[in-house]
């Protein structure tokens, strides 16, 4: 049956949907995680990584989660992002608040994320029994 409830999210033609916008904001990271220059903390993807990241999260947190990648991968994206950041925060000149807190902020996205998918992977594993 394509309704099994009334909720926003009760149908395939949602489900689809959902599926599509979480799969785009995932091509979207890989995509910048393949260009580090383009996560230089100056640039528009520096922002928009963890916005979509936080994305992800909110609607895994609902119940509604993405396909993610494997654990490892997002942690190598974790570790290509911050590391790209720091090597290029210093050359605009931020206080050293701003960028202590940014970079805590940072970190915290990343781990959510992390913590999501393992989850999600424990979830899929233990079906898999």
């Amino acid at each position: 049956m394509g309704t099994w409830s009334h909720g926003n999210f009760d149908n395939d033609t949602a489900l689809d949907w959902l599926d599509d916008i979480t799969g785009q904001l995932l091509d979207e990271i890989a995509e910048a995680m393949e260009s580090p220059a383009c996560l230089e903390a100056d640039e528009p993807d520096a922002d928009l990584v963890p916005c979509r990241i936080e994305l992800l999260c909110a609607m895994a947190e609902k119940g509604m989660p993405p396909q993610w990648p494997d654990v490892e991968t997002l942690a190598e994206w974790k570790r290509i992002y911050l590391e790209v950041w720091d090597s290029s925060i210093d050359e605009l000149e931020p206080s050293e608040d701003y960028k202590q807190g940014r970079r805590a902020t940072l970190v915290a996205t990343f781990d959510r994320m992390l913590a999501l998918a393992h989850l999600a992977q424990e979830e899929r594993e233990s079906e898999d029994d």
